[in-house]
C-alpha cells in the first residue's frame, strides 16, 4: 500500500537537528532524552511512523471533550456497545479514595448524557494488581456519583437515581493476566450471580489491550474490511504508516484527526513540548511500577521464607519426633536389660543357694 497523503514528505534527520539547534534550550531537552525516546522523535518529525495516542499528551489533545466530544462519544458507544454520548468531562480530583504515586490515574473522567459516566485510562505498560486498581477507581467514581446526586435531589434522593460507571482502560504493553488470552483484546466484565439473579449493579470494566490487538491483526493473512471499532483501536495503538494508510482507506474521516497530530511537525517547540510531558508521564508511571515490583517481589521473598521455615520446623519436629520414639525405645531397652540382669542376680543367688545345700548333702 502507498504511502497515503496524511503523513507529510518525509525529510531528513539534519533538517529536524537544524530546527531544533535554531532554538538552543530545545535541542538541550532533547538531547537529555534517552535514545530510544530520541529515535522515535525524530522519526515522527521526519514523517517516518506517526505518533500513538498511548502518550498522554497525544490522546487528550485528540479525545478533549470540550473540544470533540463526538470522538469520544463514538469510541466508547463502539466499545460499550451501545450509544453513549459524552456530555461533559468530570473533575478528576476527589480526595475519598486516596493512593499517593498511584499507577492508575483518571486520564478521562466523563459524564454521558443519559447520567452514566465512563472513566478513560492510558497504560503504556501493564501495572500490578489491574483488577484491583480497577475496582479502587470504580468505587470512587460510585461514591462521587452518590454525593453529587444525593446534594442535587435532596429528600428526593433514590438510589435508583445512580447510573452506571464504566472502567474502561486501554493497555499498549498488557499485564500477564491478559496474556494468557491471546486471541481477545476487549474484554468486558461485570457482577453476576452463579444462581441467574437479576440485579442492577453499577460497575461494570472493558479492558483493551492493544497488544494483542496487534498481533491478532498482524497474524490475519487476508485482506479484511476493518470494523469502526478496529479502526479506533489502531488509530489509538498504532504508530506504523501501512496501519495508518489502512484505516484511512477504511475511513477517511480519519484523515482529519493524524492531520492534527502531524501538525506538531511544524511547531518543534510545540512537539518537543508534547514528547516532553509523555516522557515525564511515561517516567513516573515506570519508577512507580518498579517500586510496585520490588515490593511485589520482597512480598513474594518474604513468603518463600516464611514457607522455608514452616519446613524447616515440620522438619525439626519430625527429626525431635523420631529421637522422642528413639529415645523412648533406648529407655525400654535399657529397662528390658536391667530387668535380665536382675533376673540374672536373682538366677545366680539361688544357683549359689543350691551350690550351697549340695555341698551341705555330701557332707
Amino acid at each position: 500500500m502507498n504511502r497515503i497523503n496524511v503523513i507529510p514528505s518525509v525529510c531528513t534527520k539534519e533538517d529536524v537537528i537544524k530546527r531544533l539547534k535554531a532554538k538552543p534550550t530545545l535541542y538541550q531537552e532533547y538531547c537529555q532524552w534517552p535514545e530510544a525516546f530520541r529515535n522515535e522523535f525524530m522519526d515522527f518529525m521526519m514523517g517516518v511512523r506517526g505518533v500513538k495516542m498511548t502518550y498522554d499528551p497525544f490522546f487528550k489533545h485528540i479525545f478533549n471533550p470540550e473540544i470533540h466530544p463526538e470522538r469520544l462519544s463514538e469510541l466508547l458507544s463502539l466499545i460499550v456497545g451501545k450509544p453513549l454520548k459524552v456530555k461533559r468531562e468530570l473533575n478528576k480530583e476527589h480526595s475519598r479514595i486516596t493512593e499517593k504515586g498511584s499507577l492508575m490515574i483518571m486520564d478521562i473522567l466523563v459524564e454521558f448524557e443519559n447520567g452514566e459516566i465512563g472513566n478513560v485510562e492510558i497504560q503504556k505498560i501493564g501495572y500490578l494488581f489491574p483488577g484491583e486498581r480497577s475496582s479502587c477507581y470504580s468505587s470512587d467514581m460510585i461514591m462521587r456519583q452518590y454525593e453529587r446526586v444525593r446534594a442535587e435531589k435532596g429528600k428526593n434522593f433514590s438510589y435508583g437515581d445512580l447510573k452506571t460507571v464504566y472502567t474502561i482502560v486501554f493497555m499498549e504493553d498488557s499485564s500477564k493476566e491478559f496474556k494468557l488470552y491471546p486471541n481477545d483484546y476487549v474484554h468486558k466484565g461485570e457482577v453476576t450471580f452463579d444462581t441467574g439473579l437479576k440485579m442492577e449493579l453499577l460497575q461494570k470494566y472493558l479492558y483493551i489491550p492493544l497488544d494483542i490487538f496487534r498481533s491478532l491483526m498482524d497474524n490475519i493473512n487476508i485482506e479484511k474490511d476493518l470494523s469502526k471499532l478496529e479502526a479506533w483501536i489502531y488509530f489509538i495503538g498504532s504508530d506504523r504508516p501501512e496501519d495508518i494508510a489502512k484505516v484511512i482507506h477504511a475511513y477517511p474521516e480519519f484523515s482529519k484527526m493524524y492531520q492534527e497530530v502531524y501538525l506538531f511537525r511544524q511547531d518543534p517547540e510545540e512537539a518537543v513540548t508534547m514528547f516532553s510531558e509523555a516522557l515525564r508521564i511515561m517516567d513516573e508511571n515506570t519508577v512507580k511500577l518498579m517500586i510496585e515490583m520490588q515490593k511485589e517481589e520482597l512480598k513474594e521473598k518474604d513468603e518463600a521464607i516464611r514457607e522455608l521455615d514452616a519446613e524447616i520446623q515440620a522438619k525439626d519436629d519430625l527429626i525431635k519426633a523420631k529421637n522422642e520414639d528413639l529415645q523412648a525405645k533406648d529407655d525400654l531397652i535399657k529397662a528390658k536389660n536391667e530387668e535380665i540382669q536382675a533376673r540374672d542376680e536373682e538366677l545366680k543367688k539361688k544357683n549359689e543357694e543350691i551350690e550351697k545345700y549340695r555341698k551341705l548333702l555330701n557332707l
